[in-house]
């Protein structure tokens, strides 16, 4: 019996790839895989609430640089890897200018919205955190509308969860950031 391989696609012809309504995509080794959509006013909110943290920080600051839209990043060739975070953020001078289509490049902070829960939804999400710190990223936060929690990766650290009464600083890794974890979710308490 003769087993056919499906043809990889690459990074290139992902990005050539015409919209489909209602649908988004990453590609994973190769292959074309739909990432969950219709995730609801919750998602989108935070989602929007922790860009607008992140644009305010990165302005007032004038330190890295913040992209959102779930802007693609190639982290592996042959086959290729093209994941899109909800977030990115990266410190100065890391995105060559210029840079268009998905850039060789891995965010330095990766956020990562989650979506309405279940167990396999919360792995998945908790793997998607390990891959980005073992592609290079130096921290990935995971902000849970549901359970109004933020959890926050780094490399060799267990996860740290914070409740919406904790404030999440920068560290290191963002200089002078801070905000208290239930601004990511809503306006006011």
């Amino acid at each position: 019996m003769t087993t056919i391989k499906p043809k990889l696609m690459t990074a290139d012809e992902f990005l050539a790839l015409e919209p489909v309504p209602g649908k988004r995509y990453e590609l994973i080794r190769g292959v074309l895989t739909e990432k969950t959509v219709g995730t609801g006013d919750p998602h989108a909110i935070t989602v929007f609430r922790t860009s607008g943290i992140m644009f305010q920080y990165t302005e007032t600051t004038d330190y890295g640089e913040a992209r959102t839209g779930e802007p693609g990043y190639r982290l592996e060739q042959d086959p290729d890897t093209v994941r899109c975070p909800d977030i990115a953020w990266f410190a100065p001078g890391r995105i060559p200018p210029g840079t268009s289509g998905f850039p060789d490049l891995t965010p330095d902070l990766c956020i990562e919205v989650a979506s309405p829960s279940n167990s396999r939804a919360d792995r998945l999400l908790s793997d998607k955190a390990r891959m980005w710190l073992d592609f290079g990223a130096r921290e990935v936060w995971v902000p849970n509308p549901e359970t109004a929690t933020l959890t926050r990766y780094r490399p060799g650290q267990p996860p740290e969860v914070l409740s919406e009464d904790d404030i999440l600083d920068g560290g290191d890794l963002l200089p002078g950031f801070s905000v208290a974890v239930w601004q990511l979710f809503r306006r006011s308490r």
